[in-house]
């Protein structure tokens, strides 16, 4: 390739990422604009601009430092938060229950159980939690059994803390059906996953101070938007 265009390359990825990233190599590829480059013995693409560049099989802004491919993931795994049968949720408000979001857990998940100790500890919520049991058949007897308690919200909030209390499995079990349906609808195949009012999902052991985050930018967002 041209000299001139691989240290134009180098030195606009060198200045993009604040001199973080120097490139040691630069190659062409079978991709017409698209080219190899290896810094700190790893292999990355970058464009001839030096502004875009492939890593980890991510599309990157490296100007901007922003991960294209993820931003476009999270678009299309976007969940349309007023499309959740939400009549069919344990409701949970905390404080002024100003911020919402839903859950969807199966009491035999791990996670699930230690995720939903600090649900409870957020405050100014509204939590709409999703029985979701689709780990075991154990677990499908358990949410039918939650489901047609006469307490349905506190026996999945014992089950969701580890304990087996007694359990009735005769009634109508059309709404956990929906649930079901919804989950697959929308291809929600692990838990605990979070749908923001947004409509952002969060899957599995989310850090606190990113949930909080990511809850935070939601709210702001849905008040905008009033």
């Amino acid at each position: 390739m041209p000299q001139d265009l691989a240290t134009r390359i180098k030195a606009t990825v060198k200045a993009n990422s604040d001199g973080q990233i120097q490139i040691e190599q630069i190659s062409t590829t079978p991709l017409t604009g698209i080219y190899e480059a290896v810094a700190d013995g790893e292999i990355f693409y970058v464009d001839a601009s030096g502004k875009y560049g492939f890593v980890g099989g991510a599309l990157m802004d490296m100007q901007k430092r922003l991960d294209l491919t993820a931003q476009q993931m999270d678009k299309r795994m976007t969940i349309p938060f007023d499309r959740l049968p939400l009549q069919h949720a344990i409701k949970e408000v905390h404080g002024n229950g100003s911020q919402v979001f839903a859950v969807f857990e199966d009491p035999n998940c791990p996670i699930c159980r230690v995720f939903t100790k600090f649900l409870d500890q957020l405050d100014d919520v509204t939590i709409y939690r999703f029985m979701f049991p689709v780990i075991s058949p154990q677990s499908q007897q358990l949410a039918r059994g939650a489901w047609c308690s006469n307490d349905k919200a506190g026996v999945w909030k014992a089950m969701m803390a580890g304990a087996k209390p007694q359990l009735h499995q005769g009634c109508n079990i059309d709404g956990l059906a929906e649930i079901l349906a919804t989950g697959e609808r929308y291809q929600i195949n692990n838990t605990p996953t979070v749908v923001l009012s947004s409509g952002k999902r969060l899957v599995g052991a989310t850090p606190p101070e990113q949930f909080i985050s990511e809850l935070s930018k939601a709210h702001a967002g849905r008040e905008q938007s009033r």
